[in-house]
């Protein structure tokens, strides 16, 4: 079932607003309930399944995530390592940013090699520790919005399942509630 959830949040994505850069003036695009206009050397966020068509023809840019933000993310989460709820606010799309990321670095060829390992090395610490802030935020029940809302929506399904399996433990096998 975990499967298919994550599967439904990739597939949603594709109709999620991304940010994009403009490099070419662009419409109208009618959409049958808007009509898009892009005007060269702006900012503007649009669906994604839009901006992949536009970004192939280079005349948009999809936006992904720098080193640098990743080094800073690592940095903020492991200042409270083991506090549960002190998960650092990042993308709601992070984990697309990153895999946007790899995937410009691969087309580097060679001379992204170096960056994509680093990367990698970077992410896995990342969702390693996250991932153990949010099972200790499942195993002690807590439902506070604002930690909640700093988690990415593969993080939240995470929490979710997690929580809902604790709870049919504590009341299926155990017999008590939490």
């Amino acid at each position: 079932m975990f499967k298919v959830m994550l599967r439904a949040i990739n597939r949603l994505q594709q109709v999620e607003n991304k940010k994009v850069a403009i490099y070419d003036d662009i419409g109208p695009l009618d959409l049958g309930f808007t009509e898009l206009i892009l005007n060269k050397g702006s900012e503007d966020e649009i669906p994604l399944w839009i901006a992949s068509e536009l970004e192939k023809s280079d005349k948009v840019k999809v936006y992904s995530i720098s080193l640098e933000e990743l080094g800073k993310i690592i940095f903020q989460e492991k200042q409270n390592i083991n506090t549960p709820a002190s998960l650092v606010k990042v993308y709601p799309d992070l984990y697309f940013r990153i895999k946007k990321l790899s995937n410009e670095l691969k087309n580097q060829g060679i001379d992204g090699l170096e960056s994509i390992k680093k990367i990698n090395s970077i992410v896995n610490e990342i969702s390693n520790i996250r991932l153990r802030k949010i099972i200790q935020l499942a195993l002690l029940n807590i439902d506070d919005k604002t930690v909640i809302n700093k988690m990415t929506k593969e993080e939240y399904l995470v929490y979710a399942s997690l929580k809902s399996i604790i709870s049919s433990f504590y009341g299926d096998v155990i017999g008590s509630s939490i």
